[in-house]
């Protein structure tokens, strides 16, 4: 455990797999497409644990376990996964993953808001935490939860985990924009394959968006 970092994905570089990095405060954390992660400062888990497992779907597996050890601590909550990293509360952001390369190993940070009263600016209609949820839990009964999940996820393999995330899948069915090569697709989303292909039902008919180049813009 650090006391105080920019980011756990930084003093993870270099370490040795089965290594985790745990930040008692986390003042730079990044996300997805080089976008930064609010401050946790002392009401969140920021995390990043050294896998020598490789794949577009540990992402996947970091999401799942991160849902599954939340709804432990905080059984009154349900969380719902919006591809491909985001943990999300009843249509707002409490959690997210990064994946990073080092080398062979792979480098996969998760974040969690815990105690956060509230949130400042855009993000006051966007993120939320266990708290504003109405759930009490100590940061730390969190992060011994959430470990576990990770390794058996990381074991379980890519066929159970993409079975797991469709289980939380929360944008089937969902109106989206999103931009895909250079251009915006709209519609409902009619199925994801979250790690081939987002189908998109638009008045045109049927789009298929290659998971890699999809990022998702809006949704409702």
């Amino acid at each position: 455990m650090v006391r105080e970092t920019g980011s756990t994905q930084d003093v993870a570089r270099g370490r040795a797999a089965g290594d985790v990095v745990v930040a008692w405060r986390q003042t730079s954390g990044r996300g997805r497409d080089g976008r930064t992660w609010a401050d946790t400062g002392l009401g969140g888990v920021a995390i990043t644990a050294v896998a020598v497992v490789q794949g577009a779907w540990i992402a996947l597996a970091a999401g799942v376990a991160a849902a599954e050890a939340i709804e432990r601590v905080a059984p009154s909550v349900t969380v719902g996964l919006k591809w491909p990293n985001d943990l999300m509360i009843a249509g707002r952001k409490i959690g997210g993953v990064l994946i990073e390369r080092d080398g062979e190993a792979s480098l996969i940070g998760i974040g969690i808001n815990v105690s956060q009263p509230s949130f400042d600016g855009e993000l006051a209609t966007r993120a939320t935490s266990l708290a504003i949820a109405g759930a009490r839990v100590d940061r730390l009964v969190l992060l011994e939860a959430l470990l576990p999940r990770l390794d058996h996820w990381l074991a379980a393999g890519e066929s159970a985990t993409i079975g797991a995330f469709r289980q939380r899948d929360m944008l089937r069915g969902r109106v989206v924009r999103l931009r895909a090569a250079g251009s915006i697709v709209e519609g409902v989303v009619d199925s994801i394959d979250p790690l081939v292909a987002l189908r998109i039902r638009t008045p045109a008919g049927l789009v298929a968006v290659e998971a890699s180049t999809a990022r998702i813009e809006s949704f409702t």
